[in-house]
């Protein structure tokens, strides 16, 4: 849960705390009403956002927890075991391609077994709308997407963004990188 939700559920009960202060003091019968009115509009507001940040949906429709949030990316080897993470909580961007010296990615894929195959910037991932995007930079060897319930592989045209979820896997050239 995150502070904004907690934040909410504090509102949500000082609202009711409010409203029965108000109901119990001397105040004009439409005072009390109006108060207590309020109050309750507060509470069921607070009530519902709530709700919807516990009850978090992918794509697919399938409620999902706070473990199931992407927080890194992992590269794969051929095993399908993780090689190198990379760390994606509180960003709200990350480079990716290979670093020379000179320019700066955020996802360095210079030393991987294909990097011959990686673009100095190859692609872009973007956390919007609470959401993470990957998109082709216009790479030569493209970027393709494998979503965790889908058994296909989708190749991305260039500058179409894609909405990942928690599980797929992105495939930068001949790399393998998961979304955890």
């Amino acid at each position: 849960m995150s502070r904004y939700d907690l934040y909410t559920a504090i509102i949500g009960i000082l609202s009711v705390c409010f409203s029965l202060s108000v109901a119990v003091k001397p105040f004009p019968f439409e005072a009390k009403i109006f108060f207590v009115f309020v109050g309750a509009i507060i509470f069921f507001h607070s009530a519902w956002i709530l709700y919807r940040a516990l009850t978090k949906r992918n794509s697919t429709g399938k409620i999902i927890s706070d473990s199931d949030e992407i927080t890194q990316i992992t590269l794969l080897n051929e095993k399908g075991q993780g090689v190198t993470s990379w760390e994606l909580y509180g960003r709200t961007s990350a480079v990716i391609g290979k670093d020379l010296g000179n320019n700066f990615v955020d996802i360095d894929l210079s030393k991987s077994p294909y990097a011959a195959m990686i673009d100095v910037e190859h692609a872009v991932l973007n956390y919007a709308g609470g959401n993470w995007y990957v998109e082709d930079l216009n790479s030569e060897n493209g970027i393709s997407v494998k979503k965790f319930d889908k058994a296909e592989t989708y190749k991305l045209s260039v500058s179409q963004p894609c909405k990942l979820d928690f599980g797929d896997i992105i495939f930068v050239g001949m790399c393998r990188l998961k979304l955890n």
